[in-house]
This record gives C-alpha cells, structure tokens and sequence, in this order.
C-alpha cells in the first residue's frame, strides 16, 4: 500500500510507515527541504523509488495514493510559542491547510498528521474546518477522528503526549499496545556509555538493553555519538567542573543560582551573562537545560534538545545518537552522512518518535484494507470521534 509524505521532516514518520508495511511513493516539503536530507540519506531503510520535492505547497506534485500522512510544524499551539503567536488563526497553521490542501489532490482513503495535544484541546474548531475542507475539495464525505496518544503507550522510551488528527472515508480504528513493561531512559541509551564524541562508527561497549532488542534498533556499530558543544552547554558543565552536583531534573537556573550563593560568584565562562543572571534573580526562562532522570522515562525531544538535555551519568549534553534513539531510531539510521546538513541538531525533535508513526500507519493501513482495530472512540459530534491512548502506560511506572 503506499502513502505520500507531506511535511513529515526528519523521516520518523516516514519510516515508522515503512516499518509498518507502508510504502512512499513521494515526500514534499516546504521551501527550504527541512529534514529530507536525513531521509534521503537513509533510503536504506525508508526503501522505494520515491521522489521528492522542497518548494512552495502550490508546486507539489500529486501522487495517487491510498494515505498521505504528514506533521506540520506544531509551533501554532505549541505552549513554547509566545500567546500572542498561539491559536488557530495563527499564520503558521496555513501549514496544515496546505497539508489537507494537498491531499486532496492525491485521492486517499486515509489522512493523517501529528500536532501537539493543544490542538485538539485548543484547536478543535481548526481540525473541524480543516475536515471540513477536505470535504469541499473532494466533493466525498469524511469522518474525523481526534487520537489522543503518547509515545510511553505506544512503545517509546519517553513520555510525549501527543495528537493525530485522522479524516477517514471508511470506518477507522486502533487496538492499544500490549505493553508489558515500559522502558526507562537507561534502557535507551545506556549501551552508548563510555563512547568517545565522534561522528565516526563505533561499536558500543555494554550490551544492548531488552528494549533496543524488542525494537530492533540495535546494530553491530553507531554513528552519530557527537557533542555539540555550545557556549550555554560549557557554561553548565563549568559549574559541575566548579564542585556543584547537578540533580535530578534540576535545571541550570537552581544550579548556578546555588554556586552563586556558596560561592559569591560565577565561572569565568558566565562572564557576559553574569551580571544580567544575577540582576534578574537567575530568572532565566521557562525552556532551561535539564538533567533527566536515568531511572525514570525519558522526556520530550525538542528541536534544542542537544543543548538542553544533561546526559544523567555523563558530564556533558546528549549525542545526536542518543536523541536519535530517544526518538525511537534504529542505530542503522545512518548520521555521520547528513553531519553537516544545516538545521542538523534541530531535526530530531522536529518530528514524532518512530514508535507512534509506526502505530498510526498500520492501523491506517489496516483500515484502508477494511480491518480497522475495534477501538473507533467515543462520538463527539458530527462524525466525529475521540480515541484517547495516552494514559496507557501508567499501569508499568508511576512516572507522568
């Protein structure tokens, strides 16, 4: 069966499709081709003839397909985007208008795309009108579905709540994961301990956990295990080097303010930012360098993620590798080929874990081959629908 990949980035959709027994047929993007460079690099594994496309919405070419799948740029609802950019009217969300424009012209059974949980909370008027205008253009009738999940239901490592807005022609549903543990961020990257910073193959020195084996991520070597040192890293890591330990999900405003208070002082690298960090009582925002906890389950990958995530043993901010497996990747998803792609280090939370793309396609998959899963969600409208698996989880960890 194939499927169209509309603004689906950085290729855990695509691939997640894939591993689900989709096959691409052709991926567009916005002007600029953000991510298709991992994807195409990596045709190994997101295999076909497919072709591509990084231009405006209105040169896209359409492809017959039975699924087009996709995840708009987020930032419309996103609660790290200021309140004023925030909302349904707000101009980035023309993104998923193009998206459902789009698809119209592909003739699916299916669409699909992912967004953060406000846009359902937040936006339900939006998601209806976007159905709405995917009814115009294809003159069909469709039914909306709403499917609350989270990545720690589906068989990820971290928790990241989530949504997929799902327009239907035929009847669709899901079945939940059997899970029967959930694995901890320990079980995702601990294998890697010990591995110098290099984009350069290497193999892992302690065997891969039972969840890298479950998901058959694992491979002989990894690429991609690279620092990226930047000025705000070196400035935590300074004040570890300073004789601060660094908690569990302590961010770097309590720790320096805490130096600060033992010492009288900063280090030397804060020197452009001191006076200002004090003045304001080290008030230093709301998106903030973390250590993660290595023995609970991992939390959101953001598109600064590599500068904002305190590896929970080593001192020093995650990998490339490690994001990339947090995101649910297999070690064959090559880096090393795309190390200098700009925009590198912002992909791997600019897309969805590997996990729900897989979940979502089979079961859009399966219901484009008259089999969906039992599940269809509670009626909330019109033909409309809520399916809501993100709470599953909980039952294997009191972590939320």
């Amino acid at each position: 069966m194939r499927f169209v990949a509309c603004q689906s980035f950085a290729g855990a959709f695509d691939l997640g499709a894939t591993q689900a027994g989709l096959q691409l047929v052709h991926k567009v993007e916005q002007k600029g081709g953000f991510g298709l460079a991992n994807v195409d690099k990596n045709r190994h594994l997101v295999k076909g003839d497919w072709t591509m496309q990084a231009c405006p919405p209105a040169q896209w070419v359409p492809h017959t397909t039975e699924i087009v799948t996709g995840n708009p740029p987020c930032s419309g609802f996103s609660p790290l985007s200021p309140k004023d950019f925030r909302g349904s009217g707000s101009p980035i969300n023309e993104c998923m208008h193009a998206l459902v424009e789009y698809a119209a012209r592909c003739g699916p059974s299916v669409v699909v795309f992912e967004s953060v949980a406000q846009a359902f909370s937040g936006g339900r008027d939006l998601m209806q009108l976007l159905r709405d205008k995917l009814e115009g253009l294809t003159k069909q009738q469709w039914t909306l579905y709403h499917v609350k999940h989270n990545a720690a239901s589906l068989g990820g490592c971290a928790i990241r709540r989530r949504y997929f807005w799902v327009a239907s022609r035929g009847p669709f549903g899901v079945e939940p994961v059997e899970l029967q543990r959930v694995p901890m961020l320990r079980d995702a990257i601990g294998d890697l301990t010990g591995l110098a910073s290099t984009w350069e193959a290497q193999v892992p020195i302690h065997p891969a956990s039972w969840w890298i084996k479950e998901q058959q991520m694992d491979a002989p070597t990894v690429d991609g295990h690279h620092v990226d040192w930047t000025p705000y890293a070196r400035r935590a890591i300074d004040l570890i080097k300073a004789g601060e330990t660094w908690g569990v999900r302590e961010n770097i405003a309590k720790v320096a303010k805490r130096h600060f208070e033992r010492t009288g002082d900063l280090p030397a690298s804060w020197a452009s930012s001191r006076d200002k960090t004090i003045a304001g009582d080290f008030n230093m925002g709301y998106n903030q360098l973390v250590r993660w906890n290595p023995d609970g389950m991992a939390r959101v990958i953001t598109g600064g993620a590599l500068s904002l995530v305190l590896h929970p043993w080593e001192d020093r901010p995650i990998t490339h590798r490690e994001a990339a497996r947090i995101m649910g990747f297999p070690d064959t998803w090559m880096i090393r080929p795309i190390r200098r792609v700009s925009g590198l280090r912002m992909t791997w939370g600019k897309q969805i874990p590997v996990q729900t793309g897989r979940w979502i396609a089979h079961w859009a998959k399966q219901s484009v081959e008259g089999q969906p899963g039992s599940d269809h969600g509670t009626l909330i409208g019109e033909r409309e629908w809520l399916i809501d698996h993100t709470n599953l989880y909980r039952k294997h960890t009191h972590e939320s």
